[in-house]
């Protein structure tokens, strides 16, 4: 026998469950939507978090009250023996570090070694290529395919040295390089991993298309082409470092990437790490000079680059924006066009009727009453 219905709403009433299904699909929506531009690059950036962890949130709102934006994508080290991707702690800093789903883009630097120099074998080419970390590689697959938000994964970047000395276990060695991202791109398709986007990020020096041709893995394995370089100042010395502008570092290479299709395809393109240096004892140059010049150069006369970040730390020398007020205020003022852009943020109005909603419901909860229409 069937039970009686009771409380049975008429066909003309919005239950309290439906508005606030309707409230939060149009606040999600009002989180998700911005601007779109016709041509635009993703405001990103490292915080100077430490080794073998994910940045917190303090660090990335300080980065950002000191911007004056909020950042579009944050830049996180990630070796090999720091172990599975983490997904806890980047829930924390990264995707809710404003209180709400930022939706913020992570690139993932993702290094297969254990930071122990050059020479370090712990996890080396030929034993990625024999799959004898495919059950490692597999996890983080899932948990970056779990992770939902796109991820650019800049894996095994400045593949090729610069210099008489290597200091990364991954350089200068083609063949196994290639063959090592590839068994690593395919455990990706395997688990359906369609968010993570592979980046293939040589250094800016050497440029050359025979130098590093031979490095690459393919147009159908590669998502993003990436440049790495820094203004390391003048020292007054012969040789380098010397003061060198946005064309000095990059003008070559990204020529390289986008005048040879035939070899690289046609990628989007990231300054995946960058920054300068305060130091020019010889002319008595700026860095707010250069960072004003730089972003000038970014938005005008290279279009393919669709992302930067800026490498926050006092490292080398003092990277940061604020090594200066000059610096400071020159990248603030920068960072005003739109050009540039943040993670989404909620709309005032949004947020007023989510307000409206819960307030409905409270009333609902408290009066057992349906809101007749």
């Amino acid at each position: 026998m069937m039970e009686p219905q009771k409380n049975i709403p008429k066909k003309n009433s919005i239950s309290a469950y439906k508005v606030f299904i309707a409230v939060s699909v149009f606040v999600n929506v009002c989180f998700s939507i911005q601007p779109l531009l016709a041509a635009s690059c993703e405001l990103g950036a490292y915080v100077g978090n430490a080794d073998h962890r994910a940045p917190y949130a303090s660090e990335i709102q300080s980065f950002e009250n000191l911007a004056g934006r909020h950042i579009g994508a944050n830049l996180v080290y990630w070796a090999f023996n720091d172990g599975d991707f983490p997904t806890q702690q980047l829930n924390d800093g990264l995707r809710y570090h404003d209180g709400y789903n930022t939706h913020t883009t992570l690139q993932l630097a993702w290094e297969p070694w254990s930071r122990l120099g050059a020479d370090d074998t712990t996890f080396a080419l030929t034993d990625i290529i024999a799959g004898t970390h495919d059950n490692y590689i597999t996890k983080f697959a899932q948990d970056c395919r779990n992770w939902q938000d796109p991820i650019h994964l800049r894996f095994m970047h400045e593949m090729v040295s610069a210099g008489p000395e290597r200091w990364y276990p991954w350089q200068d060695n083609s063949t196994q390089y290639v063959q090592a991202w590839n068994h690593v791109r395919q455990i990706f398709r395997d688990q359906n991993a369609t968010n993570v986007e592979f980046v293939w990020a040589p250094n800016n020096f050497p440029p050359g298309l025979q130098v590093l041709a031979p490095y690459y893995p393919g147009v159908d394995n590669v998502d993003w082409l990436g440049m790495d370089g820094f203004n390391s100042g003048e020292d007054g010395q012969a040789g380098w470092p010397s003061w060198q502008n946005f064309d000095d570092l990059f003008y070559n290479l990204y020529h390289v990437m986008v005048d040879h299709p035939e070899v690289f395809g046609d990628k989007k393109i990231m300054v995946a790490e960058f920054a300068s240096s305060e130091i020019d004892v010889r002319n008595n140059k700026k860095k707010s000079d250069w960072i004003f010049d730089t972003f000038l150069a970014i938005k005008q006369r290279y279009p393919e680059i669709a992302a930067f970040y800026w490498f926050n730390t006092a490292k080398e020398t003092d990277w940061r924006i604020n090594s200066s007020p000059e610096s400071l205020l020159a990248f603030q003022t920068a960072m005003q066009d739109p050009y540039f852009t943040s993670h989404v943020v909620p709309e005032p109005s949004a947020l007023v009727l989510f307000g409206m909603g819960l307030m409905f419901i409270m009333g609902r909860k408290n009066n057992k009453k349906h809101f007749n229409i």
